[in-house]
């Protein structure tokens, strides 16, 4: 009895380290301000094979430390690309934002951005 539960717990922790295996952070992040709308554009490499298993689950936008948005997901469209549109209202030329997505799975990544 003892023995079915280590292997049990064995086989469960090697299918979750191989899904991991197979799980890639966002990369290569790209953000466009539109400053007549207010609008910031996020697009970021996120390879998946099934975007309702596995995808971006939040963006968090930031600046000085304080939160200005966060955007929660249950899914991913595209099998290579996340991309998304916020409008930011309110937010002034210079101000420094920094956006971060997180993948449901495995890993984030980061990038900053000064608005014109």
């Amino acid at each position: 009895m003892k023995t079915r539960k280590i292997c049990a717990l064995f086989f469960l922790l090697l299918i979750l380290s191989a899904a991991a295996a197979f799980a890639l952070p966002p990369d290569n992040i790209v953000l466009s301000w539109n400053s007549s709308t207010s609008t910031l554009s996020v697009t970021a490499d996120h390879p998946v094979n099934d975007g309702t298993k596995h995808y971006i689950m939040a963006m968090y936008i930031t600046s000085d430390g304080k939160q200005m948005l966060t955007k929660e997901y249950r899914s991913q469209p595209s099998k290579e690309v996340f991309s998304d549109s916020v409008r930011l209202e309110g937010a002034a030329p210079g101000t420094v934002v920094t956006v971060e997505l997180v993948c449901n799975i495995m890993g984030n990544a980061k990038k900053e951005i000064t608005l014109k």
